[in-house]
């Protein structure tokens, strides 16, 4: 499932065909040049928009369309600008294999920018792979959701929430501490925090919730365990799939990933989204520019229209959380779920504590191996 590994790993088989598959459609647009952009780069200035126009394309790692409502922002922005997106192929990297891509293909560029894990700003500065870019919208994005020399920037977050099958699930679960119930044995879908952003910061909402923090998830790690241990989750991997089959009856995921899945399965199943009262974690994602990038225009095009109102409205139709929210009005028709704030942890920094922790301790503690 897309989004960020907690450590860099390299890139999968399977990203190794994506890249060679997509290469042909690079290949047949016009690659600008391979250096560092120019310093006029780094800040919003009107003369973007013709030399994006020019360019004529922007490709994306990492940003499908099932995500925040991404594929209703890429079509909005090609149709705005008259440029065209590419992001299918390569819509399922993590952020470790958009990261590690970037550093791959820098001499043969193919994507421009990027959607990552906030946990991977910091690694991608000291990759050397991201290009700064302050965007018109700057000032107005918290100071703790990015990075102050322009390297990176969040853009939305969601909130760790439980997607709920409820025919299979006759009793919703609204805590940490009810999934520990019998009656969701074999219910229960989560895939591997030491791969995905998703499921690395789901331990940490469940160990603020059993007494520990973001430096402190050893009881996290300590609630997979039994809820292992009792069968309620068995190592299956949630995913729409599992979902939409049966396979699994509640996912442990981002909100606007369960909406998503709501919408698209029409009530078949039905879905219902449930933030845990007792804890969660909000989880940003930050956009980022690759140094490399064979379309460098259009690149900062794309990164300023995902922070402008239309962007951060798409977002929130998605689902998702815009960091920009308090300078937009949202359409009548959007209704995010409101939050207990005081059970809400903002997510931030490079979580090396916990990184170290779950992957020392998941394999032997929680899966037995």
């Amino acid at each position: 499932m897309k989004k960020s590994a907690s450590t860099i790993i390299a890139l999968s088989a399977t990203a190794a065909v994506i890249l060679s598959a997509t290469a042909a459609f690079a290949s047949s647009h016009k690659v600008q040049n391979h250096r560092a952009p120019a310093a006029s780069l780094t800040n919003w200035n009107n003369g973007i928009v013709a030399k994006a126009k020019a360019e004529g394309l922007v490709h994306g790692f990492g940003m499908p369309s099932n995500w925040a409502n991404l594929g209703n922002m890429w079509s909005s922005f090609s149709k705005t600008y008259g440029i065209q997106t590419q992001y299918v192929a390569e819509g399922n990297m993590s952020s470790a294999e958009e990261l590690q891509a970037f550093q791959k293909e820098k001499n043969h560029p193919i994507g421009d920018v990027g959607d990552i894990g906030i946990s991977f700003g910091p690694t991608a500065v000291k990759m050397g792979v991201v290009a700064p870019f302050k965007n018109q919208y700057w000032n107005q994005i918290p100071a703790n959701l990015k990075n102050p020399n322009g390297n990176w920037a969040a853009a939305y977050y969601g909130v760790i929430s439980f997607e709920v099958n409820p025919k299979m699930v006759k009793q919703i679960p609204h805590t940490w501490k009810d999934l520990l119930k019998p009656e969701y044995k074999g219910l229960i879908g989560f895939g591997d925090p030491r791969q995905a952003a998703e499921q690395f910061d789901a331990v940490i909402a469940a160990s603020y919730a059993f007494g520990g923090n973001a430096n402190n998830v050893m009881p996290g790690i300590q609630f997979f365990k039994k809820l292992h241990q009792i069968g309620n989750w068995t190592g299956t991997t949630g995913s729409s799939a599992a979902m939409k089959t049966g396979q699994v009856g509640i996912q442990i995921t981002w909100n606007y990933l369960s909406e998503a899945d709501a919408a698209q399965f029409q009530g078949r199943p039905s879905i219902v989204t449930v933030v845990p009262k007792d804890s969660t974690v909000a989880g940003p994602y930050v956009e980022v520019i690759n140094k490399y990038a064979p379309h460098p225009y259009a690149a900062r095009l794309l990164n300023n229209y995902l922070f402008s109102n239309a962007g951060q409205i798409s977002y929130a139709k998605g689902g998702a959380y815009p960091v920009r929210l308090k300078y937009i009005k949202l359409p009548v028709s959007v209704h995010l779920p409101a939050l207990n704030m005081a059970h809400v942890h903002f997510l931030s920094g490079t979580f090396a504590k916990a990184t170290a922790t779950i992957n020392a301790d998941w394999a032997p503690m929680v899966l037995g191996q």
